[in-house]
């Protein structure tokens, strides 16, 4: 916590704010990192989701953040530059979506550069890092235009995605409560950072998390899970869907932790998670979550 005081008491931000205060119990509550700076960063960055850094306190957030980077190279230095450059010459014209979003901008911009992925698990090029970037700010001024701009285009948008997903968002946090004995403010942040697809998926699984329970319960007794499954898809499992469905099940708790913890880090070459494709594949065929079908011939494994 040593590391998070001094990020703190650096950017001004006092004890009594409820950044201050919410920074600290992120911190507390969130998975341990061997990286200390990148650790105090970004708990600070989800901390002030709604706060506008001045243009001093975004300047000392990305010197504090650039601590984090591990291992030196000529293409963080430019990007670095380039930031800050960014924010000493454009601050003024910045929006205020933008100000608000620029903490997490700087954190996954860091983590693309130590790891190759940003905080959501997309994998990036490094040499593509400028283009990220900018990217980022893109979606950050846009995301503030189409608010003022096309309210009738987001809410019909927000609607559509309102029908898809099963769950509320107070529901889901309630069952996730329930499920990870997580705290609802810590769990709320988790879930807004979510990608759709992740969200989608883990509200179906909660959704269907009685079911869940029932399966498990039977997890010794293969031939009582296998005919519980069938009766309820309507359809006979074959050998080796009910081993997948089996460790799926077995895995259900360590999987939703993994989502909203952002563990499953995409395989460079195949640009999936394979722990995550084949748990996700195991309440597919459980008709637990819905995945998108894929081309006949296509390995599942």
């Amino acid at each position: 916590m040593n590391t998070l005081d001094y990020c703190l008491t650096v950017l001004k931000i006092k004890e009594d704010s409820e950044v201050y205060r919410n920074a600290v119990e992120i911190a507390q509550k969130a998975q341990i990192e061997s990286n200390e700076w990148i650790s105090a960063m970004k708990s600070i960055a989800h901390a002030s989701r709604t706060h506008v850094f001045s243009q001093p306190q975004l300047s000392d957030f990305l010197t504090l953040a650039a601590k984090g980077i591990e291992q030196k190279r000529t293409s963080s230095e430019i990007i670095i530059f380039d930031m800050y450059r960014d924010i000493i010459e454009n601050y003024d014209s910045f929006t205020e979506s933008l100000k608000r979003n620029y903490p997490r901008i700087i954190v996954n911009v860091i983590s693309v550069i130590n790891r190759g992925t940003d905080n959501s698990g997309h994998r990036i090029n490094p040499i593509n890092i400028e283009k990220y970037y900018q990217s980022r700010k893109q979606q950050a001024v846009k995301g503030k235009e189409k608010t003022s701009a096309t309210t009738t285009t987001t809410t019909a948008a927000a609607a559509i995605h309102k029908e898809k997903i099963s769950l509320s968002n107070n529901e889901l946090v309630e069952r996730l409560v329930h499920i990870t004995n997580r705290d609802r403010k810590e769990l709320q942040i988790s879930i807004e950072r979510l990608p759709y697809s992740d969200l989608k998926k883990i509200s179906e699984l909660c959704g269907n998390y009685s079911k869940l329970l029932r399966y498990s319960k039977l997890i010794t007794i293969k031939e009582q899970l296998k005919n519980e499954i069938q009766r309820e898809i309507g359809r006979e499992l074959r050998s080796h869907e009910l081993v997948r469905a089996a460790n799926s099940i077995r895995r259900a708790k360590i999987y939703i932790e993994n989502i909203l913890d952002n563990k499953f880090i995409p395989d460079a070459s195949h640009g999936i998670n394979h722990i995550k494709h084949n748990l996700e594949y195991g309440y597919s065929l459980m008709n637990l979550i819905d995945l998108p079908r894929r081309r006949r011939g296509g390995s599942v494994a």
